[in-house]
């Protein structure tokens, strides 16, 4: 089975995250998106999957024309709203 990696880039700060093994038989379309945990950020944000040289040109050019602004906002305010990443220490929480 062969695979190939793909770069992830944060579309809060623009920064290339942590590549990603991907199998060749299975592709993403083009500039899908991965919530992913941003090293620059230190928050857990949606990144654009770049399979290449031309994606992350192309990734590069939406960032500075601010494409993904909105989509920002959007995700963080639907992560903090749903508690997404949180630890639940409530009833039952302590497992023996």
């Amino acid at each position: 089975m062969a695979y190939t990696e793909h770069n992830f880039y944060c579309i809060k700060c623009g920064n290339k995250g942590i590549p990603l093994m991907r199998r060749q038989s299975l592709q993403h379309e083009k500039m899908h998106r991965k919530k992913l945990y941003c090293l620059h950020c230190k928050e857990e944000v949606n990144h654009i999957e770049c399979k290449n040289a031309e994606d992350v040109e192309i990734f590069k050019t939406n960032f500075e024309n601010g494409v993904y602004i909105n989509e920002v906002e959007e995700s963080l305010a639907y992560l903090r709203s749903s508690g997404f990443g949180q630890i639940n220490l409530g009833a039952g929480a302590n497992c023996r």
